[in-house]
């Protein structure tokens, strides 16, 4: 259920998060179409398949993709290039929110840190990577005029071969600009052929359409090679390919029997003879994505030819080095339902040329599908093409991805960078800074912060500590790897510097008490982890005393699993007063841990067990618990 909000907040509203003059509220009760006379709040938003609600100052906006999110999110102040970037700017707002799914029914009471991946508003995914089909940006994605070509591998050959010029029988007559021969002509309608000598009307090397009449006539018609996007697609005349005007409106070449050629060539490559392009203004629009243009393929010959497409933008990318190609495609009639494209990357450049391929068999029509593979080159240029089985049938294909990468990453138009901070959900401004790769991703199918165990680490210097009653909780999966020494999962103090909390003192597999020793810099009852599992872990402080002791109840998925009356806190950074945490190490970014975070959160009191379990209880399902 969306979560109801409320706009000029008096700050006591119970269940709420606050940013700005906002109040949303957790819980799931629906008071129906609002205002509540008794909360004053309104009957929640609902956020859109893929799309997201955006808190403003005064309004509440719905956004179905990430074009419309980037078109509010500028009309606010963004002035951002990309729909990232501009999450990246609302999260920093403090009087802007953004949600991409509802609130979970947590306690908000106390609520000093809210660290959430799953949320826009607290972590937006910038994967970097670099689309490596060059500037400018437009070329990743088909549009009217970046470069499409042809590949034709059905150029009509003809009895001679494909390279010398091949034979027509001998002109009969012409007659009203049509040709008869005296036997059967090899010449197909739609062919584009050119003659080896002027005559008869014609003139060597040009270009010309044909269109077989019977099998001993033929007429020919002005070629139009376009393929840009530049002329338009149907001729509402004809309700043809407007590049095909001439054959269908049957305007035919003044030709005459005097010399009229009988050697023609078809040459390779020539637009329009089995395939047309049509740009297609905004046609990839699947929600989540940026809408783009996309190329609409049409196989239109029923004759076998079926030309096929090449992208003459190449790919630069260092030899030797993992590649992902990608591109999104959709059937567009039923014909084209079931057939295999073959996305094909010749490379050169370093060694002699090498290909790679794969086929991508199209879906239900209207459905937009992702198709990705890898290959390894000794080169470092890639032409991409695309090769068509016969039609007729037309598909379309949007947003074409190159990168250097070993797996397929969101499709970017140029660069993206890693995003390094992790935003407070509190609107308190505790964010954490992720350090040296620290990145996000899925873990066992959840979006999570993932820490390498070699130099990645999180932290924050701002949250205030000092709390006599606090409350931990920390979302992790442990992945059962021994890492062979000690290293932090959650620190305390300026970035972690006043040592761990909780952490594996030795070599640690499988459920391994943290800390190790019972007494001393090691106090015991902080609980146990389950290997390869998410674990919610709640630490209840209470009645602390700064560099002394105090009480420790800790609970594990939302259930009292130990504790300790007398817990020392010579390290525990929150019960001297030092402000800032770190996760996944055990002082300022040494000792790190490979592992995964979720959320974080920190409340300023001592949760009740009931408390405890309800934050469990709000949670698990995404967790599979």
């Amino acid at each position: 259920m969306p979560n109801k909000f409320k706009y000029n907040k008096t700050g006591a509203e119970t269940n709420s998060i606050f940013k700005g003059n906002w109040a949303i509220d957790t819980t799931d009760n629906n008071i129906g179409d609002g205002p509540s006379s008794v909360t004053g709040f309104y009957n929640g938003a609902s956020i859109p398949a893929g799309g997201y609600t955006i808190y403003s100052p005064t309004v509440v906006y719905a956004a179905a993709n990430d074009t419309q999110l980037l078109g509010k999110l500028n009309a606010l102040g963004a002035n951002s290039p990309s729909a990232s970037a501009a999450l990246n700017w609302a999260a920093g707002q403090s009087n802007i929110a953004v949600l991409n799914s509802p609130i979970e029914n947590i306690v908000t009471n106390g609520l000093i840190l809210n660290l959430d991946a799953e949320h826009v508003s607290s972590f937006v995914n910038n994967e970097p990577t670099t689309n490596l089909i060059p500037n400018p940006t437009i070329n990743a994605y088909p549009t009217i005029g970046n470069g499409w070509g042809t590949y034709n591998t059905n150029q009509y050959c003809g009895n001679n071969g494909c390279a010398v010029y091949w034979d027509i029988p001998a002109i009969s007559s012409v007659s009203d600009n049509i040709v008869t021969t005296s036997s059967a002509h090899p010449i197909r309608s739609f062919d584009v052929i050119n003659p080896q000598t002027t005559g008869g009307g014609v003139n060597a090397g040009q270009q010309y359409f044909a269109k077989k009449i019977s099998d001993t006539q033929f007429s020919l018609h002005d070629y139009n090679g376009s393929q840009d996007g530049s002329q338009g697609y149907l001729n509402p005349t004809t309700g043809r390919f407007k590049v095909h005007d001439t054959f269908y409106l049957d305007q035919r070449v003044a030709v005459n029997a005097t010399s009229f050629p009988t050697k023609w060539f078809g040459n390779p490559h020539q637009p329009n003879s089995g395939l047309v392009k049509e740009v297609i203004s905004g046609g990839f629009n699947v929600p989540g994505h940026t809408v783009t243009d996309c190329l609409r393929q049409h196989v239109f010959r029923a004759d076998g030819v079926a030309d096929h497409m090449a992208y003459s933008v190449d790919a630069a990318f260092t030899p030797n080095v993992t590649v992902t190609a990608s591109f999104w495609a959709k059937s567009v009639t039923a014909g084209a339902v079931g057939q295999s494209i073959n996305f094909y990357h010749y490379t050169y450049g370093q060694t002699s040329p090498t290909a790679y391929a794969m086929g991508a068999t199209l879906g239900a029509v209207g459905v937009w599908q992702r198709y990705s593979y890898q290959f390894t080159s000794p080169n470092s240029n890639a032409i991409s093409y695309w090769f068509n089985p016969g039609g007729p049938y037309s598909y379309d294909i949007a947003n074409i991805q190159i990168e250097q990468q070993s797996a397929v990453t969101p499709f970017v138009t140029g660069s993206r960078s890693q995003n390094t901070t992790w935003y407070d959900l509190t609107g308190n401004g505790h964010h954490a800074t992720l350090y040296n790769g620290a990145r996000f991703g899925l873990t066992a199918g959840v979006k999570s912060i993932i820490c390498d165990g070699i130099d990645d680490w999180i932290g924050n210097t701002t949250l205030t500590g000092g709390h006599s009653n606090f409350t931990l909780e920390l979302m992790f999966y442990h992945n059962g790897t021994d890492q062979g020494g000690s290293y932090g999962i959650l620190s305390m103090g300026a970035n972690g510097n006043y040592g761990p909390m909780f952490y594996c003192h030795t070599s640690c597999m499988g459920s391994h008490y943290f800390p190790g020793s019972p007494s001393g810099d090691y106090p015991g009852g902080m609980g146990s982890w389950t290997n390869n599992a998410w674990n919610l872990f709640t630490w209840v402080f209470t009645d602390t005393v700064p560099d002394i002791n105090g009480s420790l109840k800790t609970y594990v998925n939302g259930v009292y699993v130990d504790g300790n009356s007398s817990f020392n806190f010579h390290n525990g950074g929150m019960g001297r007063g030092s402000n800032g945490y770190g996760l996944s190490t055990y002082s300022s970014g040494g000792n790190p841990y490979k592992g995964s975070f979720s959320q974080f959160r920190v409340y300023n009191r001592a949760l009740s067990a009931a408390e405890v379990l309800q934050n469990f209880n709000a949670n698990k399902t995404r967790y599979g618990l």
